[in-house]
């Protein structure tokens, strides 16, 4: 069975101190540089694997003999909500913790006791939303005026209890702040790809390509890639993609087994899917929009884009397809949330970012065609 994900909630303001460290160190983040003097070699190794350079989020809990048991039981992958004034103001995944007073101190200075924030977790994916706990709180089957205090964890049943439900934390908190109503995962059986029979149209080289291409783009844009296990000892004008991908799937139950059979997943860290694309190359253009429609299903309320990348003369089939009620309807709204990008397009923009360090994957839902 799937692992899951503990979520943690912290509570980020409520006197002056904390509304400072808020701005100080979720609001305007912090570098490498500054921890660099505190943390022993392994440790600065390990979060610059992470960051890639990049500011990060980070935060602490005084010392105490709960704080100490949480504290401990946190994990990289595991789920943070910082709750500010009333909402959930910013989610994100632990990255790494470290016990260091020294950093703490540096950060944070102490507590008028002389204690500080040593038990530190640095923040990997984060969101910033707007979320009342008066919303938030009934999913998890709390009362509506539950407040939490200081550092908190969610009760494992709950949590299992709301992700069979609803999916992942993010894409829940995203939909509520855009005020939609949420969707529920189905109980029944996801489509089986297996029961459409097809043949391939294309040249098996045009798909590695493709996948190649895909993979060097989010390599550039510093992130993991990840492509199913039977792709992995493919090659591509010399390009060896067991090289260049991750060698396993973390798998959870809101990061949902069926995204191991996508084509090319993006990831940031060991959980967190930043895009999933399937290369369409089939006659009947099936197995990969029943592929994003079994992620869909799994994942109703995700946030992350998705992607079908096809010939061009292949578009009107695709865009006919996923207009059909089975793929339109409330429950799934392919038609809304998949974007095509034609093997074109994804040769111009690899061509014109290969030898570059700055491709950023937004620019990709600018390029993409919105098919509803």
């Amino acid at each position: 069975m799937p692992n899951l994900r503990k979520i943690f909630i912290v509570v980020a303001g409520g006197n002056a101190a904390a509304e400072r460290h808020f701005e100080d160190t979720i609001q305007r983040k912090r570098n490498l540089n500054e921890v660099k003097n505190f943390l022993p070699p392994k440790e600065l190794e390990n979060l610059e694997k992470i960051y890639h350079g990049a500011p990060f989020i980070v935060w602490g809990a005084v010392p105490g003999e709960m704080n100490e048991v949480r504290w401990q039981k946190m994990e990289p992958g595991d789920i943070l909500l910082i709750y500010n004034r009333g909402y959930i103001r910013c989610v994100g995944e632990v990255a790494a913790k470290v016990r260091s007073r020294d950093l703490a101190r540096y950060f944070w200075k102490e507590t008028a006791e002389g204690h500080t924030w040593e038990l530190m977790y640095f923040i990997v994916n984060e969101e910033e939303v707007k979320v009342s706990l008066e919303v938030i709180n009934p999913l998890f089957g709390y009362k509506k005026n539950y407040a939490p205090r200081g550092f908190s964890m969610v009760e494992n049943e709950k949590v299992a209890n709301f992700t069979e439900r609803y999916g992942d934390i993010v894409g829940v908190l995203k939909t509520l702040e855009r005020k939609e109503e949420l969707i529920e995962k189905p109980k029944q059986k996801a489509l089986d790809i297996e029961a459409a029979e097809e043949l391939i149209e294309a040249a098996p080289t045009e798909h590695d390509e493709m996948q190649w291409r895909l993979i060097r783009l989010g390599t550039l844009a510093n992130l993991d890639i990840w492509i199913p296990k039977n792709d992995q000892n493919k090659q591509y004008d010399g390009h060896r993609f067991r090289e260049l991908v991750l060698p396993e799937f973390h798998e959870t139950l809101d990061v949902p087994p069926s995204i191991k059979n996508i084509d090319v997943v993006w990831k940031f860290g060991p959980y967190s899917i930043k895009s999933a694309f399937e290369i369409e190359h089939s006659t009947s253009v099936y197995s990969g929009i029943l592929r994003l429609s079994d992620l869909r299903a799994e994942t109703p309320n995700s946030n992350y884009p998705l992607f079908i990348i096809a010939s061009e003369a292949r578009k009107r089939k695709v865009f006919s397809e996923l207009n059909r009620p089975t793929f339109s309807g409330p429950g799934l709204r392919l038609n809304e949330v998949i974007r095509f990008l034609s093997y074109k397009k994804i040769r111009e923009i690899d061509e014109s970012y290969k030898n570059r360090s700055d491709f950023d994957v937004n620019m990709l839902l600018g390029v993409g065609e919105s098919i509803g």
